[in-house]
């Protein structure tokens, strides 16, 4: 009975990640449809159990972005903004500590994000401003809808 128990709990908690996987898809979607950028998917994980030891980089991303120790990318979205191109997607990082977390991409050599980002971090590499993850109690989470909107609104206002 005990099996059978942990066996329901594990299926239970699988369910909800995916379930937590297909809001997040169809509201990054909407979210690409309002700024007019386009969304390449996939709208999960490709390996759903974050398998960080191959990486799984899916086009259009740029390959330098496993150079940031990002091991999978979802949810992609892509387009130009104030004539600057952006990428938008959920990732997983690499390794034992890996965690989920949101990216914004810019390709710009100058931080576009201003000092409002002081839970999140700003890594700069090959042309782009990349921002990610929003810092909670020692864990990367993904970014609200509302919190990507705020930052995209940035950038056109620069």
């Amino acid at each position: 009975m005990t099996l059978l128990k942990i066996v329901l709990v594990v299926v239970a908690i699988l369910g909800a990640v995916r379930i937590m996987h297909f809001f997040r898809a169809r509201t990054m979607r909407r979210f690409a449809s309002k700024w007019g950028l386009s969304y390449s998917g996939p709208a999960a994980p490709p390996q759903w159990w974050f398998n960080t030891s191959r990486p799984k980089i899916p086009p259009p991303l740029p390959g330098w972005v496993s150079h940031l120790g990002i091991s999978q990318a979802w949810n992609i979205i892509e387009g130009k903004n104030n004539g600057a191109s952006v990428f938008v997607f959920d990732g997983v990082s690499e390794g034992f500590r890996s965690h989920p977390s949101t990216y914004i991409a810019c390709h710009t050599e100058q931080n576009p994000f201003g000092m409002d980002t002081s839970v999140e971090l700003v890594t700069q590499i090959h042309g782009w401003t990349i921002l990610h993850g929003v810092r909670f109690l020692f864990f990367h989470w993904f970014m609200g809808i509302g919190r990507i909107d705020r930052h995209l609104s940035n950038l056109q206002a620069e």
